[in-house]
C-alpha cells in the first residue's frame, strides 16, 4: 500500500506527464528506413503532451513517417536526416533536411505525398542541388483557428 508521500509523488507525475513539451524537439538519424520508426514516435509522443486524440496522435505520427520516407528516398548512403517538431498554442509544426548528398535517381513515392497533404496543412517540399527539406502544420484539435484545409 502506497503511503501519503508515495501518492503525492504518483500525482505530481501524473501532471508532470500530462503537461505540453515545451519548446522543439530534434532528432537526427541517418537517411535509412529503419530510424524513420524513432521519428514516428517522437511525432506521436509530442501529439499526446498536447492532449490530442488517440486518433489526432495516429495522424500526426502517420504524417511524421511520409515525410522522413519521402527524403530518405531522395538519400545518398552517408546522408543524415534532421527534424524539428516544435508545438505552438494552435498547432504542431514539423520541418525535416535531408543533409549529405540526394540521390540522382530518387525514389519518389507518390502516395506518401498524397497521404501527407490529406494529414497536414502548409506541406512544403523543396529540392536544392544537395539537400531536401520538407515541412508542414499540423492543426491542434480544439485550438482556436478552426479553419484546417486538412479535413480532419
Amino acid at each position: 500500500m502506497l503511503d501519503a508521500d508515495e501518492i503525492q509523488a504518483t500525482d505530481a507525475g501524473d501532471e508532470a506527464a500530462r503537461r505540453a513539451i515545451a519548446g522543439p524537439i530534434t532528432l537526427g538519424f541517418p537517411a535509412r528506413p529503419e530510424p524513420v520508426r524513432l521519428a514516428r514516435l517522437v511525432g506521436a509522443a509530442v501529439a499526446g503532451s498536447v492532449d490530442a486524440s488517440l486518433d489526432d496522435i495516429e495522424d500526426l505520427r502517420i504524417a511524421v513517417g511520409e515525410a522522413c520516407t519521402m527524403l530518405v528516398g531522395h538519400a545518398t548512403p552517408s546522408a543524415r536526416v534532421e527534424i524539428t517538431i516544435e508545438p505552438r498554442a494552435e498547432a504542431i509544426d514539423f520541418s525535416a533536411q535531408l543533409r549529405g548528398g540526394l540521390r540522382p535517381d530518387p525514389q519518389v513515392d507518390d502516395l506518401a505525398q498524397l497521404v501527407l497533404r490529406s494529414l497536414a496543412d502548409d506541406v512544403d517540399f523543396r529540392l536544392d542541388a544537395d539537400e531536401a527539406a520538407l515541412t508542414f502544420s499540423w492543426p491542434i484539435a480544439g485550438a482556436a483557428s478552426s479553419g484546417s484545409s486538412s479535413g480532419r
